[in-house]
């Protein structure tokens, strides 16, 4: 009895454990679907809807939201503040990401071999040709509940959480936290 309870167990575990998409699986799945959207010139609200959903689904915004600010602010913050800021910060970053939709458009992509850090944590490069032009992506994954999520794009050498880190510290260098998550929710209404 209790060996068929282990090898049950066993099935269970490693049945799940190749369940698992990997990070190319994940980001190729997401693109296809993104590809088929945006090739069309008039898009309904649902379907925009449907591209800011695919979209988030790719990033991991709890880690992005934390690198997109300064260390020692991200650390003297309570637990409300934070979950403002990044609930804010996905808005805006979900909603400018659905209106640049050209900057999604390929004609071809070639992914790379993931490069494992540990077993949740990797990095995946893309070769992305559209009209002629080749660039390059990295995102930087790990492995949230199950799911590779991106934590950070890095488009042609430019870090999206390096560059916003930068961004929200000039910011946060005149004005107060509070402001700054201001300046963020405005920015997504704007762009919504």
């Amino acid at each position: 009895m209790k060996l068929k309870l282990v090898i049950g167990l066993l099935a269970i575990t490693c049945s799940l454990a190749l369940a698992v998409e990997s990070p190319v699986q994940v980001i190729q799945k997401k693109d296809k679907d993104l590809q088929t959207l945006i090739k069309k010139s008039n898009l309904s609200a649902k379907e925009k809807d449907r591209i800011k959903t695919l979209l988030s689904d790719v990033f991991d915004f709890s880690l992005l939201a934390e690198k997109s600010l300064p260390t020692k602010t991200w650390k003297d913050l309570n637990d409300e503040s934070r979950k403002t800021f990044t609930s804010e910060f996905q808005r805006m970053v979900r909603n400018s990401s659905a209106k640049k939709l050209e900057m999604y458009r390929s004609d071809s992509t070639r992914y790379e071999e993931p490069k494992m850090k540990k077993t949740d944590d990797c990095r995946l490069v893309s070769h992305v040709w559209y009209k002629g032009k080749e660039t390059v992506i990295e995102y930087r994954m790990n492995l949230v509940n199950g799911q590779w999520k991106a934590w950070d794009l890095i488009i042609d050498d430019l870090s999206t959480a390096r560059n916003y880190k930068e961004q929200f510290g000039k910011i946060l260098e005149t004005k107060t936290f509070a402001e700054l998550v201001e300046i963020i929710r405005k920015k997504a209404d704007q762009t919504e």
